[in-house]
This record gives C-alpha cells, sequence and structure tokens, in this order.
C-alpha cells in the first residue's frame, strides 16, 4: 500500500490531493482484501501522536511522521523505539538529515530513501551509515 503512495505522487501533484486523502482512499479499496478493516489517524501534531503503551499489537499498526522536525520530538523518538513491540513499523519523512534526532531515529532505522543530494548530505550519510560496508564509489 505504502508502495502506491509513492508510484502514484505526479498523479497526486496534478490532481492536488494530499497524501492524507490517497492514503484514506488506499486504506478503503484494501478492506475488501482484509480480513479486518485499516484504521487511518492523522495527528498535526507531535504531541497527539499516542503513547506506544497505547498501540495495539492485535492490529497491524504504521506510523508515517511526516515533517515534524520543527516540532518536540520526544514521542516521535518514543514511538520509534518501542512500537516494534506493538506489531507497529515507522516511517519518517524528512528533508533535512542533519536535523534528524540520530541517537534514536537515525541509530533504529532500517531503510533510507535517499532523493538527490549535495555532497556533504552524501558523505555524512555514507560516514554514519555505510563505511564499513562498501566503497565511497559504490555508494
Amino acid at each position: 500500500m505504502i508502495m502506491r503512495v509513492f508510484e502514484n505522487r505526479d498523479e497526486m501533484l496534478q490532481e492536488q490531493i494530499s497524501h492524507n486523502q490517497l492514503i484514506e482512499e488506499l486504506a478503503k479499496n484494501q478492506k475488501t482484501r482484509s480480513k479486518e478493516p485499516i484504521e487511518c489517524n492523522f495527528y498535526e501534531s507531535a504531541d497527539d501522536v499516542p503513547d506506544p503503551k497505547e498501540i495495539s499489537p492485535e492490529h497491524k499498526n504504521l506510523m508515517i511522521f511526516d515533517d515534524l522536525l520543527l516540532q518536540k520530538q520526544n514521542k516521535c523518538e518514543a514511538c520509534y523505539i518501542r512500537v516494534r513491540h506493538s506489531n507497529c513499523d515507522c516511517l519518517y519523512l524528512s528533508h533535512n538529515y542533519f536535523n534528524l534526532p540520530h541517537q534514536t531515529i537515525g541509530e533504529n532505522a532500517n531503510l533510507f530513501c535517499l532523493f538527490p543530494q549535495d555532497q556533504k548530505n552524501i558523505d555524512h550519510i555514507f560516514n554514519d551509515h555505510v563505511s564499513q560496508n562498501m566503497t565511497k564509489e559504490y555508494f
């Protein structure tokens, strides 16, 4: 389902469809293929993010943190670290690698999707995450 968000990005921009609207629509379509309905919750502020203890491990859960760098990160960081025990995955979308809370989000990330970067960002990402596994040229 998340891949469809990325696959339909250009159409979303043309039709001026928000990410929230697309995810809601995809969730509605998914209900027919899933045993239980998919519930989508959207929060305007990092303060509204639920405590990881409140997330039910009985359900598959996905939390997407989008453009929250200017807000307090406490709840986002707690979720990013602790929700794996609640059958929950997290996506943290950021336009700025340097402002990520590296001790929590940066060190607990399993995957980075990178878009065109300047050399400074590339150097830092390489040194922080892959320098032990491959050459810079290969990266």
